[in-house]
């Protein structure tokens, strides 16, 4: 039995977009568990913020422990696997980072308030091109709901700041980790 070309081209379509799906799916199940320990630190962190705590290196402490618990989730999930993400993830992160670096030695911010909303607008970059590379709808608008609420609360409730991105952006992320663990 032979196809026709329709039915073949019909079939690689078919393929292509499970492929597409598949992609997005094994995405999704990588990075769930990230916003949500993200999502819990971002909670702790801008409600220390706003309540006026007063301790200087919490945020530093947060993101240290953050960091260290990303790098365990990322090599717990992928002991076992065929390699499912290439160096370009690391690569990218590693160029975010000394971006940050290099966007503070030039342009020093002024107030708390504009290192509390850049983080979140480059988390939410960088959500967005994770989002592009691997056709994954739902980490696009995760990324575009982070950047809104951050843009939004920044100019319009900058007295609710903090409030705003621990409940909205904290609990937004675990509430994104939990969406993206239903795929």
């Amino acid at each position: 039995m032979s196809l026709s070309p329709n039915e073949a081209s019909g079939a690689l379509r078919d393929i292509t977009l499970t492929e597409r799906r598949s992609v997005s799916a094994l995405g999704y199940q990588m990075a769930y568990p990230h916003l949500i320990l993200w999502g819990v630190i971002w909670v702790f962190g801008y409600s220390a913020n706003a309540a006026h705590l007063g301790w200087d290196p919490l945020w530093l402490v947060l993101s240290a422990l953050g960091s260290a618990g990303s790098f365990f989730i990322g090599w717990y999930m992928s002991r076992g696997r065929a390699k499912t993400f290439d160096w370009r993830y690391g690569a990218s992160f590693l160029v975010f980072i000394l971006f940050v670096f290099a966007q503070f030695a030039i342009m020093k911010p002024r107030a708390d308030a504009q290192l509390a909303a850049f983080f979140p607008v480059l988390v939410s970059v960088y959500y967005a091109l994770i989002g592009i590379w691997t056709r994954g709808l739902r980490m696009l608008f995760l990324a575009v709901a982070l950047f809104a609420v951050t843009m939004g609360g920044f100019f319009w409730l900058p007295q609710y700041f903090d409030w705003l991105m621990a409940v909205a952006g904290g609990g937004g992320l675990i509430l994104g980790g939990f969406w993206l663990r239903s795929v």
